[in-house]
């Protein structure tokens, strides 16, 4: 089983590399890091105007260091195959799932040490907690955490049970209990309650090293919904094999359309604005950026780092509108509608504009109550309309003629 799950591991890690490849390009790693120093310039600023503990500080730390909890799960990395043809290996699948849950530590680790890292400032300052208070805690929630996982490898044995209870909200229950009780009293709860959880759980899941009684339908359902979950997102970057966007029809937004005129040249303007509000994973993006674009631009007062925002938003939303071209252009029944290449790049460049007007829209409204009618956030409005144009004019119809061929 070790040997197994070594094989399927280094088959994974490859199939990650190849997408992680595509998706950190030069593009994305230079918006990424002018996102990160955005959000460390905003949180710095931020940080410099608290002068002392506020009622909410604590709150928000406990609120946060449960978010950052809930962070990670066991890749067991299972098959649909599985569950016939290794049916008779069942009893030995727990050595599978031990080497799958120390596999799976990584990632919880390093968001919990992370969050806590970058949280100890704001915790000191809003919510008067100490240095060791915030070691004791985030050692805490680790070792939490670790004892956590084992509750994911019970529910693969549908044991995840304590008599009535389900073991998870019951955890998440401790967990909260023991937060408050590290943030307003002692730090060293956490500590204390985390150590015994683990061992706890430890002890918990013994006896299903020889239960061999495995849900393959539940585990092999949970690992096809985590590795959804990924190439959903890598397939915001690039092609993904076997990743279709859910469709809904939203009939309430019917009378958008209305202003579509009914003739020819607007047939496909018709067909890419249909499709766009129908499916949730462009609809969504363009929606979760745009808010995301809007509540940091109403947060940030620096003059440069509003600028590059507005512009880098912008860009970015309409960069990750071609992906949806080229998958229009990939079905072949579009084919038999007698349009010509010029006019279907001309319609999907109008969807484009209309797209990142209401976004330039929404962020100016945002600069005006952050800078008021002032000369710096016109420069940064009119420096927004100039990435549209660009976007729009120049970039998109370029890129777009490479899918026509």
């Amino acid at each position: 089983m070790t040997n197994l799950w070594q094989e399927r591991l280094r088959r994974h890690q490859l199939d990650q590399f190849k997408y992680l490849r595509l998706i950190f390009n030069d593009n994305f790693v230079l918006a990424f890091i002018v996102l990160i120093g955005a959000l460390g310039f905003w949180y710095s600023n931020l940080l410099g105007t608290i002068h002392h503990q506020l009622v909410i500080g604590k709150p928000i730390v406990i609120l946060l260091l449960f978010l950052a909890t809930q962070v990670g799960g066991i890749a067991t990395l299972l098959e649909e195959p599985d569950s016939t043809f290794l049916l008779v290996k069942e009893k030995e699948f727990y050595k599978y799932f031990k080497a799958a849950k120390n596999y799976s530590v990584f990632i919880p680790i390093v968001t919990l040490a992370l969050v806590n890292f970058l949280l100890s400032a704001f915790a000191s300052r809003a919510a008067g907690m100490k240095i060791i208070d915030i070691v004791l805690i985030a050692i805490g929630l680790i070792v939490f955490k670790l004892g956590s996982l084992n509750v994911n490898l019970m529910a693969l044995y549908g044991q995840d049970h304590f008599g009535s209870l389900n073991m998870r909200l019951v955890s998440n229950v401790l967990l909260v209990i023991s937060l408050i009780a590290s943030t307003y009293f002692l730090s060293a709860v956490m500590v204390i309650v985390g150590v015994i959880y683990y061992l706890f759980l430890n002890m918990r899941v013994k006896p299903l090293e020889t239960s061999g009684q495995l849900q393959w339908k539940y585990a092999i359902e949970t690992e096809n919904q985590r590795m959804f979950r990924i190439k959903r997102f890598y397939n915001l970057f690039t092609d993904v094999p076997g990743v279709n966007s859910k469709i809904k029809r939203r009939k309430w937004l019917d009378g958008l359309f209305n202003f579509i005129k009914p003739r020819s040249s607007n047939t496909y303007l018709y067909l890419f604005a249909r499709g766009f509000v129908r499916n949730n994973e462009y609809i969504g993006l363009f929606l979760r950026l745009t808010i995301i674009q809007a509540i940091m631009l109403c947060l940030i007062d620096n003059f440069y780092i509003s600028l590059i925002v507005e512009m880098l938003f912008i860009y970015l939303v309409g960069f990750q509108l071609k992906p949806y071209f080229k998958e229009v252009m990939q079905n072949l029944m579009q084919r038999l509608y007698p349009v010509s290449s010029k006019d279907k790049i001309a319609s999907f460049t109008k969807l484009s504009t209309i797209i990142l007007s209401i976004q330039w829209i929404v962020s100016a409204l945002a600069i005006i109550y952050k800078f008021g009618l002032s000369m710096n956030g016109l420069i940064i409005i009119v420096a927004g309309a100039l990435v549209l144009v660009f976007v729009n004019y120049f970039y998109m119809p370029r890129q777009l003629k490479k899918y026509l061929n």
